[in-house]
């Protein structure tokens, strides 16, 4: 196993075609855990840090950036990349205000998701 796959990556989406678009775009080089809610994502947080999680916005339950400022009020070191559709540009503004790593925009550009992930994690 190289390297690359033993770091820890979490993808946290309600859109099961997202998951799959992060297992095709990193599964084959990252160990990836996938979560369809902040819920879970919540639970997991509470045992582990993650070094690098891609965190969706809009979601049932907790957002993303709920579960982000309940990230940083803990000064978790997990780097989080927002990937969303909102156009808003007032979330990307509160996801800079809780320390987020880098904010996508969806559709996903697989060059920049792969360049942001070897980025954050070396």
């Amino acid at each position: 196993m190289n390297r690359e796959k033993e770091e820890s990556i979490v993808v946290v989406d309600d859109d099961q075609g997202i998951l799959d678009s992060f297992d095709a775009m990193l599964g084959d080089d990252y160990a990836l855990t996938m979560l369809n809610s902040s819920n879970e994502a919540l639970q997991l947080l509470r045992r582990q840090s993650p070094r690098l999680l891609f965190l969706d916005i809009k979601m049932p339950g907790m957002n993303g950036i709920e579960l982000l400022k309940w990230m940083h009020a803990r000064e978790m070191a997990t780097k989080v990349v927002i990937v969303t559709a909102l156009p808003q540009d007032h979330y990307e503004e509160m996801a800079r205000q809780y320390g987020v790593y880098k904010y996508l925009r969806k559709p996903l550009d697989v060059d920049e998701v792969e360049d942001i992930t070897r980025a954050a994690l070396h």
